[in-house]
């Protein structure tokens, strides 16, 4: 699960409505809780910027965002292993978790 691009029901931060959108996992906090990153195609979005070449196994539609600074702890329930789209790469992983590292000052 961790490392891995889901599409899931993302609730919007005022947790009323949900958008359907990919996440990373990027860390399990428990057996029911994950930690997720949103993508987005909007390259102009602060953030990562992945591609196919960043990708182990799977493939993206398009060039994508990973939005760093919107980290969201979810139900591990609103992952299914039916909505995998894509691993993403040790490499590219590490560089995920080195920009969390430098964004809140760890």
């Amino acid at each position: 699960m961790v490392g891995s691009i889901y599409f899931i029901e993302m609730p919007y931060s005022d947790f009323r409505d949900f958008k359907g959108r990919p996440v990373l996992v990027f860390r399990e906090i428990d057996k029911r809780d994950v930690l997720v990153l949103p993508l987005t195609t909007n390259l102009n979005r602060e953030g990562i910027v992945i591609s196919n070449k960043d990708i182990e196994k799977g493939s993206l539609k398009k060039e994508s965002v990973v939005i760093v600074p919107k980290i969201t702890a979810i139900d591990s329930s609103l992952i299914a292993e039916s909505n995998l789209i894509a691993t993403v790469k040790e490499k590219t992983f590490k560089k995920v978790l080195q920009e969390i590292g430098n964004r809140f000052e760890c």
